[in-house]
């Protein structure tokens, strides 16, 4: 109960939205041991037994101690930046932070807190440290899991931090206002509609072009007509067509189907193929009509598409 009363206090702190204000409170052996000075000190009172005194204001300078140095720890600790880089759900990934830090004393054992919909902690426990130096800068990639697809706004990030008793827990909250997109899960299910799209080509009427004969290459493919005029070894290579641009959309209703998110994944691996071979590829999804086109920028809108989709 008093665990949960911490953290309903720690959540209340977070929801009055003042930035970069440092709270601390005590832990559970930060009560206990203050429970026991209160013990020693009424005892030792009461048996007049200086021993007992002495154990007590030794204990009670380590409370306090412990309190100013979990503070200070913290203190001079602010937030430059934060970058989000997309990734499909049930991946990993990484969320940069930058900090600024005015402390001469360096920061140890932080531990970060992220509550999202979207992607979580790969690992709760996770603690970074900065030593003083010179700079006063550091960078530190959070390693994260996504949970599902989706956009969104990651508006609250919670630092924390025990060190060195662990009697004490500083925190503070800062506001990245980092924007972030996580684009589906890639399954090869084939739950999609794949249709050609019927475009109007260049045909220059050669199905070749030359190049220097290198050693290796097939004799077939000399072009001898070309040695005989210019006594220069010339290599024929075969010119591929370009293959027609593919249009993905969806194979059911998906407002019915309830596989909206099976047909999303498929989509999704299967533009990532068409990218790797070189080959176009469109979306339409109901009103959504992105044209044929292979680029970076192409693969993300499609991917960023993809993630924000509502029926």
């Amino acid at each position: 109960m008093l665990i949960n009363r911490i953290d309903s206090i720690k959540e209340h702190f977070a929801n009055l939205g003042r930035q970069e204000q440092l709270y601390i409170v005590p832990t559970l052996d930060g009560i206990k041991l203050l429970i026991l000075n209160l013990i020693l000190l009424i005892i030792g009172l009461v048996y007049a037994n200086n021993y007992v005194l002495l154990f007590n204001f030794i204990l009670f300078c380590l409370f306090i101690g412990s309190m100013y140095y979990t503070h200070f720890n913290l203190q001079g600790l602010k937030l430059a930046s934060a970058r989000f880089n997309p990734i499909h759900a049930n991946e990993k990934g990484l969320i940069s932070l930058s900090f600024k830090s005015s402390s001469s004393l360096g920061h140890h054992f932080l531990g970060i807190k992220i509550n999202d919909q979207h992607f979580q902690l790969q690992d709760k426990n996770f603690t970074f440290s900065f030593e003083s130096s010179q700079q006063n800068t550091f960078r530190v990639d959070v390693p994260i899991l996504a949970l599902k697809r989706g956009t969104g706004q990651l508006n609250r990030i919670c630092i924390q931090t025990l060190f060195p008793f662990h009697l004490f827990r500083a925190f503070v909250y800062f506001r990245p206002s980092l924007y972030y997109v996580i684009y589906p899960q890639k399954k090869d299910l084939l739950l999609h509609l794949e249709k050609a799209s019927l475009e109007e080509k260049n045909d220059d009427g050669d199905d070749f072009y030359l190049r220097d004969f290198i050693k290796g290459d097939q004799l077939k493919r000399v072009h001898w007509k070309k040695l005989a005029q210019s006594n220069r070894w010339y290599t024929k290579n075969l010119i591929t067509p370009d293959a027609a641009p593919i249009i993905f959309s969806f194979l059911n209703d998906v407002k019915t189907s309830g596989r909206l998110e099976d047909e999303l994944s498929s989509i999704c691996f299967a533009i990532h193929k068409c990218h790797s071979q070189n080959v176009r590829y469109g979306l339409t999804l109901e009103n959504i009509q992105i044209p044929p086109d292979h680029s970076f920028y192409h693969l993300n809108r499609c991917l960023k598409t993809l993630a924000e989709y509502e029926p």
